[in-house]
């Protein structure tokens, strides 16, 4: 992508015309600073930065180019530079921000080598805030800063980061928090998808779906680029409020370190040895449901865990380390959840009762709704939150909170193989080789359909073009400076990401996609069209699955290129013939892709 350079670059020396003065007051246990921005480029052992409000940024290299990342509050300063005789004034590249703030973080050892190869490692530092108007409104000792994620980590140098605070403090404008997430949104070229998914699930009122803040980070000096911060999903007043029984636990235990206890390891499970249960152990609990193999790889990270009968990995993330009680009370729990939801009339035989008598049916049907409509590679299979308070509460289990919708309304990042952009799907939340068995017999519940499907028609079908043609737009219009930068930082990740338009032609599909698939769901939810399934297989290994509306005729099926063989055609798995072109479908098929081996 070309970008803009800015005019006004002179070549040769300049001298600093005119000085930055700020001053520092103490607020709301943060410090707050007002300063007149100004922009310099100074050397230091060689090195050349820009300064800006006194922030040093690194110049970034490549090409033989000096590229100057500079943040929204420096937007229209005019630069008056000393650059070292290494330094060619020709080749700085100024690139600026606008509309969003800068976020700088400092850690103590002025590196970061080590946070980026272990997502367990955590370094103290400091942040601080600079506005898009100019203004410092935030500096704060940071208890760590870590690398997180899953395969976003493995994945990208792009890392996303989770931070501490010292202290609980307001962040961003948002409501009082000591950690919170640092999203690189590295798989998804428009930067926007977890935004337009969560601004949704606020629609829908599913937990902690409060919409987060577009920053520019700064990560010891270097721009590190585009990134959306949010709450960690937390059992917290401000956050998720529920009963916090981990501190009830340790109140219980003379306010012990949880942590020390022996580990008790069954077969299912994994807890703590903990003397002393509170009176009430019923809430609240959040847990997190996981991929069977990431659980098992990860068991010794994994504080706390059960598995149900049906294989449902879930790690409680709080209380981060429960009593041999605790997990015994919400395994059991969680078992007799599963029961009534796998069983043909939805009651658990075992306590004999229904399963709308244990799970919150309506938070059940929009968080799947919300996974659904988006097209959530990741739907219901990682990042996949429940909770439950105490009996005294509410007897039932919630779904939420939401968390993690990058791969979403047809993002399909060449790190993950094959993956259909298609929006006229219905996948029910069972088509990755790990989904949960939960969501997919749901849907097969009269109650939880007629609930699901009410919700779609009255709240999420009319907002869809809402969220296509006027905050996508939004989104899209505010970050689009910042988005430049980062596709200048991260030109290697895009073009492994298989890039090949525009941010403009990115969310140009992304809206089309909206569109499009409003009306695929509309003919499903509210005209209640039969759909038929025809699924596609390489080698008795699902490929992909087209969804045809009965009485509609049969698709072109795609030409398939493979690495290791030739690709004849498609068979039928009940006649061995070809699909037949123009011929109306009424009933799922099944199709295996004919392959010649060299």
């Amino acid at each position: 992508m070309k970008i803009k350079q800015r005019a006004g670059l002179l070549i040769g020396f300049f001298m600093i015309l005119v000085g930055i003065t700020a001053v520092f007051f103490y607020l709301d246990s943060a410090y707050h600073a007002e300063s007149v921005v100004n922009v310099a480029v100074e050397t230091d052992a060689g090195n050349t930065y820009i300064k800006a409000a006194g922030y040093k940024i690194a110049l970034w290299q490549q090409g033989g180019q000096s590229y100057a990342f500079l943040p929204s509050a420096c937007k229209g300063m005019n630069l008056e530079a000393e650059i070292s005789e290494s330094t060619d004034p020709d080749s700085i590249v100024w690139l600026y921000s606008e509309n969003i703030p800068a976020v700088f973080i400092d850690t103590e050892s002025g590196a970061t080598e080590q946070i980026h190869g272990d997502k367990n490692v955590k370094e103290a530092g400091k942040v601080s805030v600079l506005g898009a108007d100019g203004v410092t409104d935030f500096c704060m000792p940071l208890s760590y800063i870590k690398s997180r994620g899953n395969t976003s980590f493995t994945s990208f140098e792009k890392k996303s980061y989770q931070i501490k605070l010292t202290d609980s403090a307001p962040f961003l404008g948002m409501d009082d928090g000591k950690r919170w997430i640092f999203i690189s949104n590295a798989s998804d070229t428009t930067l926007l998808r977890n935004a337009l998914t969560r601004n949704l699930a606020g629609r829908l009122d599913l937990a902690q779906s409060e919409e987060g803040v577009f920053v520019d980070l700064y990560l010891n000096g270097e721009y590190r680029g585009n990134y959306y911060v949010t709450e960690k999903v937390e059992v917290k007043e401000s956050r998720l409020p529920i009963t916090d029984l981990e501190k009830a636990t340790e109140m219980a235990n003379d306010n012990e370190d949880l942590s020390s206890y022996e580990t008790i390891w069954t077969d299912t499970t994994k807890a703590k040895q903990i003397p002393n249960d509170p009176e009430d152990i019923t809430g609240g609990y959040l847990i997190e449901r996981d991929i069977a193999k990431r659980f098992l790889s990860e068991v010794e990270i994994n504080d706390s865990y059960f598995i149900t009968d049906a294989k449902e990995s879930f790690i409680v993330r709080s209380p981060e380390y429960v009593s041999e009680n605790q997990i015994a009370y919400i395994g059991n729990y969680i078992q007799s959840v599963e029961n009534a939801i796998l069983s043909h009339d939805g009651i658990d035989g075992s306590s004999g009762k229904s399963y709308q008598d244990l799970i919150d049916v309506k938070s059940f049907a929009r968080k799947y709704l919300l996974e659904e409509v988006a097209s959530n590679y990741d739907g219901g299979v990682a990042s996949s939150y429940f909770y439950k308070d105490r009996d005294c509460v509410s007897e039932k289990l919630f779904a939420g909170p939401i968390w993690d919708y990058d791969v979403t309304w047809g993002n399909t990042p060449a790190y993950l193989g094959y993956l259909s952009r298609s929006p006229e799907r219905l996948t029910r939340l069972e088509f990755h080789e790990d989904s949960s068995v939960w969501f997919t017999a749901l849907y097969e519940k009269a109650d939880f359909h007629q609930e699901m499907r009410s919700c779609y028609q009255e709240e999420i079908s009319p907002y869809l073009p809402t969220l296509a043609l006027q905050v996508l737009p939004q989104l899209e219009k505010t970050t689009a400076a910042s988005a430049a930068m980062d596709r200048v930082r991260w030109a290697e990740q895009y073009a492994e990401n298989e890039t090949s338009g525009s941010r403009e032609e990115e969310t140009a599909f992304l809206a089309e996609y909206i569109l499009m698939r409003k009306a695929f769901l509309d003919k499903v939810w509210i005209e209640q069209i039969p759909i038929c399934q025809i699924e596609l297989l390489i080698e008795n290994v699902p490929h992909d699955t087209l969804y045809v509306f009965e009485g509609e005729t049969m698709p072109k099926l795609p030409e398939l290129e493979l690495s290791y063989a030739e690709f004849i055609g498609w068979t039928s798995e009940k006649d061995g013939l070809p699909p037949g072109q123009n011929t109306p479908v009424y009933e799922d098929m099944v199709f295996h892709a004919m392959i010649q081996y060299p």
